[in-house]
């Protein structure tokens, strides 16, 4: 199947309530349908979007293993790839801050290392001020890379978890492994400079890897924490070409050109350029900063 020159995504900017499982879920459902009926090729829904970013001491009682509620998503994704953020257990019953793809009645398995994996897994877990994750989760370990099914054909996409853009890796590894499209997903509190930071981060990722970053963050309140929304679409110019609301929850449409996404690559090759030796020093710095306790 060809790669098609323009897809269609749909940033579902949603408010969940913590530990409503259910709840969450009919919203998901409705979500999903409206994009559906606006020919949207992807809809993208918020980190931990199933639960509720706050859940914590009941991230147990809600993570995702054979929910039933999975199974009727999976269902309504026949026309449509839906990314999803979640809790996720693995059968030694360790939780996991992830993100599943469905798609064409099922959960879509993406490639790394050689193999199929479900689910991607958030690599960098924050733990500092009202940030506890990693007292909860265990980190993934690294990038996969989806092939998506649109109406014109297949495109290759990654995910990351919000604090996984904040490091520039993550995405960059996407980019080079094929990726066309990053899909960013947060739970990101509001604070003073957080909005402005995130879109500036957010515009780098996109430039440096000549790719439209889609970002999708939770909106709304839980337990007295604020969430800022502000969903977007970053084109590989650095150019915002789809924004959400502040705080209200929101669906909204953007179409991506990945025609001229690929047509920028070529006279732009900055991929390409990436060098070897370069990353090896990389390494290296990295193990002498590690040795010498800089950080």
């Amino acid at each position: 199947m060809s790669a098609p020159d323009r897809i269609r995504v749909a940033l579902a900017q949603i408010a969940p309530k913590m530990g409503d499982v259910e709840g969450n879920f009919q919203k998901i459902y409705s979500f999903t349908e409206a994009a559906v009926k606006n020919a949207a090729d992807v809809i993208v829904f918020p980190e931990l979007a199933t639960a509720g970013y706050l859940s914590q001491g009941i991230f147990f009682d809600v993570a995702e293993k054979s929910n039933p509620n999975l199974k009727k998503l999976a269902e309504l994704a026949k026309d449509i790839n839906v990314v999803l953020g979640m809790v996720e257990e693995d059968f030694m019953g360790t939780l996991y801050n992830a993100a599943m793809i469905l798609g064409n009645g099922g959960v879509i398995k993406a490639n790394w290392l050689g193999k199929k994996v479900s689910s991607y897994r958030k690599l960098y877990l924050p733990t500092y001020g009202m940030f506890e994750e990693s007292r909860w989760f265990a980190p993934g370990s690294g990038v996969p890379i989806y092939d998506l099914s649109s109406k014109a054909g297949l495109f290759k996409a990654g995910v990351v978890i919000c604090e996984d853009y904040w490091q520039p890796l993550s995405v960059r590894i996407a980019a080079t492994r094929g990726a066309q499209v990053v899909f960013a997903i947060a739970s990101s509190p509001k604070t003073l400079q957080k909005p402005k930071m995130t879109h500036s981060l957010l515009v780098a990722r996109a430039i440096e890897n000549a790719l439209y970053v889609v970002f999708v963050n939770q909106a709304g309140s839980q337990d007295m924490v604020n969430f800022w929304g502000g969903s977007e679409v970053i084109d590989f110019e650095g150019n915002s070409i789809a924004g959400a609301p502040l705080r209200e929850e929101s669906l909204v449409m953007a179409d991506l050109d990945l025609y001229k996404e690929r047509k920028f690559r070529e006279i732009n090759p900055m991929l390409k350029e990436e060098r070897e030796e370069v990353i090896k020093d990389y390494e290296a710095a990295f193990k002498e900063m590690r040795e010498g306790g800089t950080m």
